[in-house]
């Protein structure tokens, strides 16, 4: 093949793979201006729009539950943001739960954005949220809002760390659960027990709770996605699917408080 021709394959394969991660990504389907007319939880709202009032969704991000540790100081963060502002709005269609996927801008800046560098939010893997990732690196690293210290919640004196993961092992997902899997480690001098202690992805639509096992100094622990006979050292979530994304994922260690422990970013 000629280098013309060599050319010519390496940007049409380009331009396929381009087309191909736009189709997973949502597109904003109009920009429009509107109000919010209550603050529901740290990532939704309802919204005034177009002579209607709607439940809408920030698209990109997720915020602590308001029953959650720093839940309700997630709320306070979103209203702070929209109180008594004119918003532009983004809309790409609705979610499972039909509520409008949106994104919110203040004064020419990112509510989603924002809420995520100040550390009110993850930045989920879903196409929008990925592009502030390194935010979210930034907040947890600076401990501000949900990865920081909260009287509600506390953190246990232990140094308990997500030391590995595997999130998307060979084989179709559904039939290879037991390949897949999470790892903490004890790096800490004392024993921790960990009842109560949990394991989350970023969506919260997986946590597994973890009950009377104790984790010695320099221990690790492997939670497996499928099921199994649990042993100290290997535990099995009895999920009937995958729990990691294969696309990018954050996964979080709580306490038993709710308060964030460690995370692990895969990208």
């Amino acid at each position: 093949m000629s280098r013309t021709g060599q050319r010519l394959l390496v940007a049409a394969l380009l331009v396929a793979v381009l087309a191909a991660v736009a189709a997973c990504s949502p597109a904003a389907e109009d920009t429009a201006a509107a109000t919010v007319e209550r603050v529901i939880d740290g990532d939704s709202v309802e919204l005034a729009l177009g002579g209607e009032v709607m439940e809408a969704r920030l698209i990109g991000v997720n915020a602590p539950e308001l029953a959650d540790c720093q839940g309700r100081a997630a709320r306070e963060a979103l209203t702070e943001l929209v109180e008594d502002r004119s918003l532009a709005v983004e809309s790409f269609g609705n979610d499972r739960f039909g509520r409008r996927l949106v994104a919110l801008a203040a004064n020419g800046e990112s509510v989603n954005r924002t809420l995520v560098s100040r550390g009110w939010a993850l930045a989920l893997h879903d196409g929008e949220g990925e592009e502030w990732l390194d935010d979210m690196d930034d907040a947890a690293s600076r401990s501000l809002g949900m990865w920081g210290m909260a009287d509600e919640c506390p953190r246990p004196d232990a140094t308990i760390v997500i030391s590995d993961i595997e999130p998307d092992p060979p084989g179709p997902d559904d039939e290879v659960l037991d390949q897949e899997w999470i790892e903490i480690e004890n790096r800490g001098a004392d024993p921790v027990e960990l009842t109560g202690w949990a394991l989350r992805d970023e969506s919260t639509s997986n946590r597994y709770l973890f009950e009377e096992i104790t984790i010695p100094p320099g221990g690790r622990i492997r939670l497996r996605t499928g099921a199994g006979a649990d042993t100290a050292t290997e535990l099995h979530w009895d999920s009937p699917a995958g729990v990691w994304s294969n696309r990018g994922e954050t996964a979080l260690l709580l306490a038993p408080s709710g308060a964030i422990v460690d995370h692990l970013v895969l990208s």
